[in-house]
């Protein structure tokens, strides 16, 4: 039987785990803000430069910094066997430790008035997914990564349906970037199609919930 790997050249292979990499769940919360930030026309206007900032490591601080260390901290202690997670066992913790950082972005975020609202759905969506995802984790090993790149397509759906983004680029970008990630957890990870569109779908339909609720 040919092995999973055999069946990609390597440059393939390595292309996929860079795309991986750059779009790690962890990663994909700070560049939706980024992109709320940085790039969108409207919601920060009249923020100053370093007020955008402060924001934007505000998201890296809470939704990287800390769950990274949660996951050195487990594989230094020996809890984990690897930092790359590959057993539902060892995603346990993690999954609790994103779901306390997210869940005090939101808090933090939704208690500053000149916040706009859109970054506070953002990361009530993501603390929505996580919560969900520890829950799913029980009984399959759903894709991460498949819930960071549904929870962009998501996102950009809503800055087209609130009528504040009159370009689609931004959304075919998303779509794009979805369809890069999906395919390379297919070719570089353990995933089956259910873990990775399960994964999307959850992503994407909490960034809805997350607005009405």
């Amino acid at each position: 039987m040919v092995s999973e790997d055999l069946k990609y050249p390597l440059w393939i292979r390595s292309l996929a785990k860079l795309i991986s990499f750059v779009f790690h769940p962890l990663f994909v919360g700070v560049i939706m803000a980024a992109y709320l930030i940085f790039v969108h026309p409207l919601y920060f206007v009249g923020f100053s430069e370093k007020g955008k900032m402060l924001k934007l490591l505000a998201v890296i601080n809470n939704n990287v910094f800390f769950p990274l260390l949660v996951v050195a901290l487990l594989r230094a202690l020996g809890f984990n066997k690897s930092v790359l997670l590959k057993t539902q066992k060892e995603r346990i913790v993690p999954y609790l430790a994103s779901i306390t950082f997210f869940f005090w972005t939101y808090y933090v975020f939704k208690n500053q008035p000149e916040t706009p609202r859109v970054i506070v759905y953002m990361c009530r969506g993501m603390f929505f997914a996580s919560s969900v995802a520890l829950v799913l984790n029980n009984y399959y090993k759903i894709s991460m990564h498949g819930i960071g790149v549904g929870g962009i397509i998501g996102l950009m759906a809503l800055t087209l349906v609130d009528g504040t983004l009159y370009s689609g680029i931004p959304f075919m970008v998303a779509i794009l970037v979805a369809g890069l990630v999906v395919t390379a957890r297919k070719i570089v990870s353990d995933h089956q199609w259910f873990d990775i569109i399960t994964g999307f779908l959850l992503g994407f339909l909490c960034q809805f919930v997350a607005l009405w609720f």
